[in-house]
């Protein structure tokens, strides 16, 4: 057997489940394994392994040996986490949510419950420390068959004490306090949950270093893939412009970058806000390179965003995440407005993690749903034993349509998200030409 990508956008895979023949839609990326001396004329059909499963798939089907870029958009309820796979199968994370679905995400997709299987995570990207991008980082990086290798930062640290403001001293409207490596935070005194992150990652043993716009691009292990980091932008004293307030401060200068693979371009913007992008964007050419077909919206469709930011992303794609608990009102109305306004082609999609969540299991009532789309879904599991992994697997399955799949080989463009009914999927392509 032989490993292979699909390059259609969907197509449907055969298998028999012990009781019946029934069939699963794949979609355009997912790995196959097929029999390359095997034409199926005979049966219409050849023989596949997809997802651990033995089944077949239509003869004539298309496939690629070069994978896809692949980015899954989840729902992890308020907050962000995204995750990426390179053609060359290097693994990104951006942002781990509040929650630890993003821990649940990879236990699944890597089933981390099969003895021996294990994940390396090559660069994790943290946009900032508040608590709905970090702390469902933490239980992640505790896991025994998850490694990082790299985590980036913006430099922005949580303190307790010992300073002017929770970010660290701040004198003439600027934050002095910049760290880089864990080491850089001894005898600090550290916001409880920040210290709780970092002395996990001083136990990963992954290393720790800050990023900013003077970076430019960062190599990530993929010669196929430009990364560019965009922000934050320092001063030239190395400080940061102070918004106005904590909250203004730390999601304005949010970590973010640009992702290119062939002629498509994607951008993850963190929580920027109104005082953020306008920084961004008074840096002479940035309105050119956050230019991107594929949006990772910022702060989760607050009404607090930058029209003439989106203007000059002009996305074809846009996904928002957020989640009912706390309700903050997102994604707004007023935000959702203006992505239409700035989006290109005839037809411009908008994603909403939170709209994708809404599902009923068997016997549940609207209500219920609604309670487990926000349940904590690994709580009390030792992840020392593959049986454990095995229950936080089935437990996360409750909430996949919720994930954003958004893929494309460098030149088409493919998005999906999962219909409940019969795991179907509505899905997109968006052709070259229309790029």
């Amino acid at each position: 057997m032989e490993k292979r990508f699909l390059s259609s956008k969907t197509k449907r895979f055969y298998f028999n489940n012990g009781q019946a023949d029934v069939s699963y839609v794949a979609i355009h990326g997912d790995e196959l394994a097929v029999d390359p001396t095997q034409d199926g004329t005979v049966t219409g059909r050849r023989d596949t392994v997809y997802r651990g499963r033995q089944g077949s798939i239509a003869a004539n089907t298309p496939m690629s040996p070069q994978r896809s870029i692949e980015y899954y958009f989840l729902d992890i309820g308020q907050g962000d986490a995204s995750f990426i796979v390179t053609p060359n199968n290097k693994k990104i994370l951006v942002d781990g949510g509040l929650k630890d679905r993003a821990l649940g995400f990879l236990i699944w997709k890597y089933r981390l419950d099969k003895p021996g299987n294990k994940v390396v995570i090559d660069h994790l990207f943290l946009s900032h420390a508040d608590k709905d991008h970090v702390v469902g980082l933490i239980p992640l990086l505790k896991h025994p068959r998850i490694e990082v290798k790299n985590i980036y930062h913006n430099g922005i640290g949580l303190y307790e004490a010992g300073h002017n403001t929770e970010l660290g001293t701040m004198v003439n409207n600027k934050l002095t306090t910049i760290h880089d490596s864990v080491q850089d935070l001894d005898g600090e005194q550290l916001k409880p949950g920040f210290k709780k992150w970092i002395d996990a990652v001083k136990a990963s043993r992954a290393n720790y270093r800050r990023l900013d716009a003077s970076q430019g691009f960062l190599p990530v292990g993929d010669a196929s893939v430009q990364l560019e980091i965009l922000g934050p932008v320092f001063e030239e004293d190395n400080t940061l412009k102070w918004f106005g307030g904590k909250s203004h401060t730390i999601n304005g200068h949010s970590l973010i970058f640009r992702m290119d693979y062939k002629h498509v371009r994607t951008f993850f913007s963190g929580d920027l806000n109104v005082e953020g992008s306008e920084h961004l964007l008074n840096i002479p050419g940035n309105n050119l390179k956050i230019n991107a077909q594929i949006f990772k919206a910022p702060h989760h469709g607050s009404h607090e965003f930058s029209q003439e930011l989106f203007h000059h992303v002009h996305p074809m794609i846009t996904v928002v995440s957020s989640g009912e608990t706390p309700d903050h009102g997102h994604p707004r109305a007023v935000f959702l407005g203006g992505l239409g306004l700035a989006g290109r082609g005839r037809m411009p999609l908008i994603f909403s993690t939170e709209l994708s969540a809404l599902f009923v299991d068997a016997g549940d009532t609207e209500a219920e749903a609604h309670s487990n789309s926000e349940i904590t879904t690994m709580d009390g599991l030792d992840f020392s034993s593959s049986a454990a992994n095995a229950e936080a697997r089935q437990r996360f399955k409750k909430i996949l349509p919720g994930i954003i799949n958004v893929r494309t080989d460098g030149e088409n463009i493919y998005a999906f998200r999962r219909v409940q009914m019969g795991y179907q999927w509505e899905s997109y392509k968006i052709k070259y030409n229309d790029l």
